[in-house]
C-alpha cells in the first residue's frame, strides 16, 4: 500500500510539472523579442535531436559537388552530405558530434536479418564490438550487461543507451527492454553517437556512446509489405505492414505492423526465441498549419531459453565445448540439476506508449512536448552455483516527458529545454526467489533472497540549452546540460517462513523492515558542457572538433552484492545506507577531432571520415574485493580511453562500392583500485591495475566489404576483424583475436502492383570457432565463472518480400 501511495504521488507531480511547463513554454515564446523567423524545418526532424536543429552537416543549406553517378542513369551533383554513407553505414549529416547512420539496409546485413536488436544493428561501425551470442541477434542475457562496447565503454545496466524517437524509455532495465520489442522494418535509420554527445540528447548514460533509433512513421500513400524469413536453426519470422496514406484532407496517416519470430538456439535444446510476437502503430496528424501530433504504441512478449556461458578451461577447448550448453534433462544432484535447460529461461511482456507534440508559436518559435511511458513484466529463471534456482520477478514501468522550446535569435539557433523521468525498480532487484531444483524439473522450498520495496522511485530531472550558429565557413555549436539524478530509497523486508507466498503478498505479510539492510533516497547534480566547431575548408573538406561532458552508470549492483553478503558487510562494520550513499555516477572529460572529405578522382568517388579522440574517466563503476572478502561495485576507478578511428567508402567503377571502417582503441587504468591495508597479499596484487588494459577491450576492430551491383541483383561480402583481448585485468585469460566473412546476396524487381525483393545471406562462410561476448565489467578478477559465450556458427537464412 505505502509503495502504491508513492508511485501515485509522483505520477500526480509528474503531471503538474508537465501541465506548468507546456503553458509556461509557450508563452516565453510568444514573448520572445528580437528574434528573427525560422529556417525551414521539418516538424519533428532528425536535426532537432543532434544539437541546434540546424539543417545540413554543418548547418547551411547543401551544395552540390559534381560527382560520378551512383548507379545507372542517376547521374550529375549530389548534395555533399548525402554522399557519406556506404552499405553497413554512414555520417550523420545533421550533428555536431562524432554521429553515424545505419539505414534499413545496413541495419539487416549487421543483425542477420533477425528483425530487431539495435544493439547489434550497429556492430560494423567503427570501434563497436556488438557480437553475436546467436546468428540472427535476437538472444538476451540475464541482468545488466547486453552485448556491447564503444571505445573500449560499456552499456550498463541493461540498454541503457537506446532511445526510440529520442525519448529514453528504456532506464535502469535488467530486463531486454526495448531491444526486442520493435522491429526493424519501423525503423527509418538507427544513429551512434560517440564521443562527447550534444547537450539536447536525453539519454540515461552517455559516456558510452548514445543510439537513437528513428521511428519510420506512416507514408504518404496507401501500401503494405509482407516478408517471410527462414533460415538455420529452424528459424522463422514473418513481418507484416500496411500503411493508410493521407487521409482527412491530407492531414492525417496511420501504420499498423505485426510480426512473429521463433528460432531454436544453436546450441542446446532451448529455445530463443520461442514465438516471440509483437505489434506497433503509429499515427501522425497535422490538423492546422501551427499544430503536428504523433503517437506510437508497441506492444510485445519474448520467451526463450538462456544460453550458458563457459568458463575459462572450456575455452580453452573450444573445439570440445564450442556447442556446450545447458543440459536437456535435470538430475536427483542439485549441483547438476540446475543446468537444466528449464531452469535457465526467460519470459517477458512489454510494451511502450510515446507521443510528440509540436506546437507552432508564430514565424518565431516551435515548443515540442514528448511524453512516453514504458511497463515490462515478466521473470529470470537461473541455475545457481550454490545448487538453487533463483526466479527473479521483474514487474516494473518507467515515464517522462522532455519540453524543448527552439526558436532563432540574431541569427542563432536556439534550443531550450527539461527532462522529467521516473523510473520505478527494479532495477536494482527488488524480489529473488530461491527453489531446491529436483530431478523431475520441478521446484521445491522456496525462500525470498531478496525481498525489497521502494520507497521512493528513480528520477532523472535535466535541464539544457544549445545555440548554433554559422560565422561564414565556421560552424560553432555549444550547449550546457545540468542533471539531478535522485536514487531510489529501498527498504529490505523480513521474509523468513514468506518463501511460498507470491511478491505482494509477502510484502504484505512482512512483519517489518530491516533497517541495516536498507537504503535511503538522495540526489546528485551534474554539470556537462558541450562545444562543437566545423570549419569548411573548401565544398569537399571539412574539420571538426568536439569537446563536452560524458555521463555514466553508478554501481547500482553494490544493492544485490550487499542483501547476498551481509554477514561479510557487517562484520566489516558497513551498512547498506554507507555503500548506498557512496555512489557516484562516472563522469569523463572527452574531445574528439577529425575530417569529412569527399573527393571525385581519377581513383573513384568517395569518402573519408577519420576521428581521433580522447576521454579521461572519473569514478568509474568496478566490481572489485577492496580487502574484505567480498567483491561488490564501487565507484573509484580512473580510466583514460584514445584511439582512433575511421569510415570510408569508394566506388571505383559504376556498379562496385569498397567500404570499411576501422578503430584502434586503448582503455587504460591510471590508478591501483583501492585497497584497504589489511587485505590478503592476492588481493593487493589483483587491484594494482595502473596502466593495464580494461578487459574484453581488443586494440583493433575492422570491417571491409564490397558492393557489386547488376541488374537488380547485389552481392554483398563483409569481413569483421576482431583483434585479441583479455578476458580479466591481469591478462592471465587471453581470448585471441577472430575474423569471419558473411556473404549477402539480393535481389528486385518491378512487378505488377508493386516490388518483389529477395534475399539471402551465408554468415561466418567459414565456420570460424571463436570468443565473442565475454560477460564483464570493467574488472574482472580471474575466476572460473561462465562469462564466455562463443560466436555463432555457419548460418543460412533466406528472405522474400512483397510491397507496394
Amino acid at each position: 500500500m505505502y509503495r502504491a501511495t508513492q508511485v501515485s504521488k509522483t505520477k500526480r507531480q509528474s503531471a503538474l510539472r508537465v501541465g506548468v511547463s507546456i503553458p509556461l513554454l509557450i508563452l516565453l515564446a510568444h514573448d520572445a523579442l528580437a528574434q528573427t523567423p525560422l529556417p525551414a524545418i521539418e516538424i519533428g526532424a532528425r536535426g532537432a535531436n543532434a544539437g541546434g536543429g540546424r539543417s545540413g552537416a554543418d548547418g547551411r543549406a547543401a551544395r552540390s559537388v559534381p560527382v560520378r553517378a551512383a548507379s545507372g542513369s542517376e547521374a550529375a551533383s549530389i548534395p555533399q552530405q548525402t554522399k557519406l554513407v556506404s552499405p553497413i553505414g554512414g555520417v550523420a549529416p545533421d550533428s555536431p558530434s562524432t554521429t553515424y547512420r545505419v539505414d534499413p539496409r545496413g541495419a539487416q546485413l549487421a543483425t542477420g536479418l533477425g528483425g530487431t536488436n539495435p544493439l547489434r544493428a550497429v556492430g560494423f561501425l567503427p570501434s563497436v564490438d556488438a557480437p553475436a551470442i546467436d546468428p540472427y541477434g535476437l538472444a538476451n542475457l540475464p541482468g545488466g550487461f547486453k552485448g556491447i562496447r564503444i571505445r573500449g565503454e560499456v552499456s550498463q545496466h541493461g540498454n541503457s543507451i537506446t532511445l526510440v524517437d529520442g525519448l529514453p524509455i528504456n532506464g535502469i532495465n535488467p530486463g531486454p527492454g526495448s531491444t526486442m520489442m520493435i522491429d526493424q522494418e519501423n525503423f527509418s535509420s538507427i544513429d551512434l553517437y560517440q564521443g562527447p554527445v550534444p547537450a539536447n540528447v536525453n539519454s540515461y548514460f552517455t559516456l558510452p556512446g548514445v543510439i537513437d533509433t528513428r521511428l519510420r512513421w506512416g507514408s504518404d500513400k496507401f501500401g503494405a509489405e509482407i516478408s517471410q524469413s527462414a533460415g538455420s536453426a529452424s528459424f522463422l519470422r514473418t513481418f507484416a505492414r500496411i500503411d493508410s496514406g493521407a487521409f482527412l484532407n491530407g492531414t492525417t496517416k496511420v501504420f499498423l505492423s505485426g510480426s512473429w519470430t521463433d528460432a531454436h538456439q544453436w546450441r542446446g535444446p532451448g529455445m530463443a526465441p520461442q514465438g516471440k510476437s509483437g505489434f506497433a502503430v503509429g499515427i501522425q496528424t497535422n490538423p492546422t498549419d501551427f499544430l503536428e501530433a504523433k503517437l506510437f504504441v508497441a506492444k510485445s512478449s519474448y520467451n526463450a531459453n538462456t544460453y550458458a556461458g563457459l568458463n575459462y578451461s572450456q575455452v580453452q577447448n573450444l573445439s570440445a565445448y564450442r556447442y556446450y550448453n545447458f543440459l536437456p534433462i535435470s538430475s536427483a544432484i542439485p549441483s547438476l540439476a540446475v543446468n537444466y535447460y528449464n531452469y535457465n529461461t526467460q519470459s517477458f511482456d512489454s510494451w511502450t506508449a510515446l507521443g510528440e507534440f509540436t506546437v507552432k508559436v508564430g514565424d518565431v518559435a516551435r515548443v515540442v512536448v514528448k511524453p512516453y511511458y514504458f511497463r515490462e513484466d515478466g521473470n529470470y529463471l537461473d541455475g545457481m552455483a550454490n545448487g538453487m534456482v533463483r526466479n527473479w520477478l521483474i514487474h516494473h514501468d518507467s515515464y517522462g516527458v522532455t519540453s524543448e522550446i527552439k526558436s532563432r535569435i540574431l541569427e542563432t539557433d536556439l534550443t531550450v529545454g527539461h527532462w522529467f523521468g521516473v523510473q520505478n525498480l527494479p532495477g536494482p532487484p527488488t524480489a529473488w526467489q530461491m527453489s531446491a531444483p529436483n530431478v523431475l524439473g520441478g521446484m521445491t522450498n522456496p525462500n525470498w533472497a531478496i525481498l525489497a520495496s521502494q520507497t521512493s522511485p528513480h528520477v532523472n530531472n535535466s535541464v539544457y540549452g544549445t545555440a548554433s550558429r554559422d560565422f561564414g565557413a565556421l560552424h560553432a555549436t555549444a550547449g550546457i546540460r545540468y542533471n539531478w539524478e535522485t536514487f531510489a530509497g529501498i527498504n529490505e523486508m523480513t521474509a523468513t517462513g514468506l518463501g511460498a507466498f507470491p511478491y505482494n503478498m509477502a510484502l504484505a505479510l512482512s512483519p517489518s523492515v530491516i533497517p541495516s539492510r536498507s537504503v535511503n533516497s538522495f540526489t546528485i547534480g551534474t554539470v556537462l558542457p558541450f562545444g562543437a566547431l566545423a570549419y569548411d575548408v573548401n565544398k569537399d573538406l571539412q574539420l571538426r572538433v568536439s569537446a563536452g561532458g560524458g555521463y555514466g552508470g553508478p554501481s547500482f549492483d553494490v544493492w544485490p552484492a550487499y542483501q547476498q553478503n551481509v554477514a561479510t558487510f557487517q562484520r566489516n562494520g558497513i551498512s547498506a545506507n554507507q555503500v548506498w550513499q557512496s555512489l557516484r555516477p562516472e563522469t569523463a572529460a572527452m574531445v574528439d577531432a577529425g575530417a569529412r572529405w569527399s573527393f571525385a578522382s581519377w581513383a573513384g568517388n568517395g569518402f573519408l571520415a577519420p576521428t581521433i579522440y580522447y576521454s579521461r574517466n572519473y569514478n568509474k563503476s568496478v566490481v572489485y574485493d577492496p580487502g574484505i572478502g567480498v567483491a561488490y561495485g564501487q565507484n573509484n576507478g580512473q580510466s583514460e580511453n584514445f584511439g582512433f578511428q575511421g569510415m570510408g567508402q569508394i566506388t571505383p567503377v559504376e556498379g562496385i562500392d569498397l567500404f570499411g571502417t576501422i578503430g584502434y582503441q586503448r582503455s587504460l587504468f591510471l590508478q591501483n583500485l583501492q585497497t584497504l591495508a589489511t587485505a590478503p597479499l592476492l588481493t593487493l596484487l589483483n587491484n594494482r591495475v595502473a596502466g593495464r588494459q580494461l578487459p574484453d577491450v581488443p586494440y583493433w576492430i575492422s570491417t571491409a566489404g564490397a558492393n557489386v551491383r547488376f541488374m537488380g541483383f547485389v552481392f554483398t561480402p563483409i569481413v569483421h576483424v576482431v583483434s585479441s583481448r583479455s578476458g580479466d585485468t591481469t591478462g592471465y585469460q587471453p581470448i585471441s583475436g577472430y575474423a569471419t566473412l558473411d556473404l549477402n546476396f539480393g535481389y528486385e524487381r518491378k512487378v505488377a502492383f508493386g516490388v518483389f525483393n529477395a534475399s539471402l545471406s551465408v554468415m561466418n562462410v567459414f565456420n570460424t570457432a571463436y570468443i565473442g561476448q565475454i560477460s564483464n565489467g570493467y574488472y574482472q578478477q580471474t575466476s572460473s565463472s561462465g562469462i564466455y559465450f562463443p560466436g555463432a556458427p555457419r548460418t543460412v537464412v533466406a528472405k522474400i518480400g512483397y510491397k507496394f
